[in-house]
């Protein structure tokens, strides 16, 4: 049964859908691929990779890792905290399109440039299915000039786009295009089509990520409100609520072991997320095939059963993962020093002025221009009711960006609708103005009513009140996780400790082996790397030496404009960091390479 959810017509009463409406789907996909052709030509010259991230870095050493022959189901890192490893919570997911174009490239290009081919071409494919489910979510919600003027906003909104470009193979992509999948299916006119769309999107981002978990339960929020209101969606609800829990127990135990289904990890799809998805998923269908879904007391039955299946098992298994922030387990130096530092993770007060702005003002703009459809809507039932709810989505999305700053993204995404919305009714309204002037500077001034319009309004108003200090052109990092290591890959195979920020790239540039990466997961040795550079050179040196059960570490790096390594000097004056950093090297080690501002130090045993 089709959903009476369906989409009204952007366009004036009277007016007749433009020819080209009826090619819109053709031109997203071409404003795809030229999109495509920017980011390419953006890194142009393309010889090797060139990572975005350390997390790029460390994600294509785990997928060389499983090619080589380590398990599905096990994405240790070995070459990090040895002898025993790094435990690592990432998905296999993930890895599986690059893998299989580093097998399906390397016979005919070998494997660097299989490498760098897949590196370049899936970010590019997860890009593009963004834009086919932004496409469609928008055409749903808003109608064709929507959908096409939507996948326009999102081709051109560095916030979103910054998590596509070549090389960009981490998970960030990867929920984005997830939460776009699962706008589609709130919004599909076909409601049992529509929550099997939805209930998978939401299975996968949890598998990928328990990041997703905040945005299952608005989704689902969003779905019930349909189901409470009509019938017609009650199946959107139950399939929803099924392939959510099916899926996301087939998903964890495929690619992580019957571990799902005894563990309790905070920072994985396991027991305590797992079970109370699982409950939902047999409660609901069972509730509705009881009660029945004529009226809406019955809805709001099927629904409460649903749901407090879903709680009550959350609270019998939930354990630790219901209490306090989950990272407190890495223990107070490394949650202190480390943790608190990264700045992607901490909420919208704790950033720079220019930032904030950037996170909040887009899903602002975006949650005013959906209320104002709303309110436009208000005298039709059905598209009031949808307005409505993707306001409730993006006011929940935004509320997660305030406290997470690298959730800017999929609120920024969110705001599309509305905004594309506003956009097409102005411009409507400037184009019957009986002035030139009106119309032509009217339609160029509503540019700012896009993601990147109101991102750049409000970085132009915070450079006006920045200082010469803060105007002051940063400087690119030497030590970036694009560097190349050529010093650091002649020295002998060996134990490097070296700081956290810059060990993925070592282990996928070099045959070396590490201490640590910053990877909550390896919380003793994120701790052993803090202690050993901020303590006095003396106590240091013991804390080298008790790497790797008691054999050491073989070589020192220093890197003056590492971030991480400028913490380390703040932090303690007197520790081995702030010695080497003056240039007062103890005698335990040697000076090896000063390519500034990289610093290799031999450790010497005697």
């Amino acid at each position: 049964m089709r959903s009476a959810n369906i989409a009204s017509s952007p366009l004036p009463d009277g007016a007749a859908p433009a020819n080209w409406l009826r090619h819109s789907g053709r031109i997203a996909l071409l404003g795809w691929l030229i999109c495509c052709v920017v980011l390419l030509a953006r890194g142009w010259p393309m010889t090797q990779v060139n990572f975005f991230d350390p997390d790029d870095a460390l994600r294509l050493e785990e997928v060389r890792d499983w090619i080589a022959g380590q398990s599905w189901f096990d994405v240790t890192q070995y070459r990090v905290n040895p002898p025993d490893g790094a435990p690592m919570h990432w998905s296999r997911i993930v890895d599986l399109p690059i893998a299989a174009m580093i097998l399906i490239a390397r016979p005919l290009f070998g494997p660097v440039t299989a490498e760098l081919l897949a590196t370049l071409i899936v970010p590019l494919l997860l890009l593009g299915g963004l834009t086919f489910a932004t496409y469609i979510g928008n055409k749903w919600i808003g109608g064709r000039p929507a959908a096409l003027l939507g996948t326009a906003m999102l081709l051109t909104t560095p916030s979103i786009l910054v998590q596509f470009p070549p090389y960009r193979i981490d998970h960030h992509g990867w929920q984005i295009m997830l939460s776009a999948f699962a706008l589609c299916g709130l919004f599909d006119p076909r409601a049992r089509r529509g929550g099997i769309v939805m209930g998978g999107a939401l299975a996968t981002w949890l598998a990928i990520s328990s990041e997703g978990l905040p945005y299952v339960a608005f989704f689902l929020g969003a779905a019930g409100i349909l189901h409470l209101r009509s019938a017609n969606d009650t199946a959107r609800m139950v399939w929803a609520a099924a392939i959510l829990g099916a899926a996301g127990l087939t998903l964890a135990v495929a690619t992580r072991g019957l571990v799902s289904l005894h563990a309790v990890q905070c920072d994985a799809l396991t027991v305590p997320y797992l079970f109370p998805l699982v409950a939902l998923a047999i409660a609901m269908p069972i509730a509705d095939r009881l009660v029945g879904h004529g009226d809406w007391r019955r809805r709001l039955i099927v629904g409460g059963v649903g749901a407090g299946a879903a709680i009550v098992t959350l609270l019998l298994v939930g354990g630790p993962c219901l209490s306090g922030d989950p990272f407190q387990t890495l223990g107070p130096l490394a949650y202190r020093v480390w943790y608190m530092a990264i700045m992607e993770g901490r909420p919208v007060w704790e950033q720079e002025p220019f930032r904030m702005g950037v996170i909040i003002v887009p899903p602002i703009g975006g949650l005013v221009a959906t209320l104002i459809a709303a309110y436009a809507h208000r005298t039709d039932a059905q598209a009031l009711t949808r307005w409505l709810i993707m306001a409730l989505l993006l006011a929940g999305a935004t509320l997660v960006a305030v406290m997470v700053m690298r959730a800017l993204s999929v609120a920024h995404l969110l705001a599309i609708p509305g905004l594309s919305w506003l956009v097409l009714t102005l411009v409507a309204k400037i184009q019957a103005s009986s002035r030139s002037a009106v119309r032509i500077f009217g339609t160029v001034s509503i540019a700012v009513l896009t993601p990147f319009g109101l991102s750049a309004v409000w970085v132009g108003v915070a450079t006006l009140f920045e200082s010469p200090a803060d105007a002051a052109p940063k400087k690119e990092l030497t030590c970036s996780p694009g560097m190349l290591m050529r010093d650091v890959r002649v020295l002998p195979p060996s134990l490097l400790f070296a700081p956290l920020d810059i060990g993925p790239t070592i282990l996928v540039r070099t045959p070396h082996r590490i201490v640590a990466t910053g990877h909550h997961r390896n919380a003793s040795g994120i701790t052993t790397v803090i202690r050993a550079y901020t303590a006095r050179p003396d106590a240091a040196r013991a804390i080298i030496a008790g790497v790797d059960r008691g054999k050491g570490a073989d070589y020192l790096l220093t890197c003056d404009d590492l971030n991480e390594y400028r913490s380390y000097i703040k932090i303690a004056p007197n520790g081995l960091a702030a010695m080497l950093a003056k240039g007062r090297t103890p005698d335990w080690l040697e000076p090896l390479q000063a390519n500034a501002p990289l610093h290799i130090y031999r450790i010497r045993r005697d």
